[in-house]
């Protein structure tokens, strides 16, 4: 699996994702904001507050200070199969 570098958010919801060995792709979000669980990111100043785990992306909790019940993370394995088709 690879490492996530680094990813830039964009007006469109879609995502550049770099990953090591120079892979780049343009991750489309706008069906995952349609779910409950990444709803939230629907805000776009929300949605550019993205950062880089090692392997993950991953977004703040809605409300500050407290924890909501599903983080928003996503891995390169659930990117991966995502844009598989």
């Amino acid at each position: 699996m690879s490492k996530i570098l680094k990813v830039t958010p964009n007006d469109d919801y879609t995502l550049l994702m770099e990953f090591e060995h120079g892979n780049k792709i343009i991750f489309n979000m706008r069906e995952f904001i349609k779910t409950i669980p990444f709803s939230s990111l629907e805000d776009l100043s929300r949605f550019k507050d993205v950062t880089v785990e090692e392997k993950a992306i991953c977004w703040p909790e809605p409300v500050p200070g407290e924890k909501s019940i599903m983080p928003l993370r996503l891995t390169v394995d659930n990117i991966l199969f995502a844009i598989r088709d």
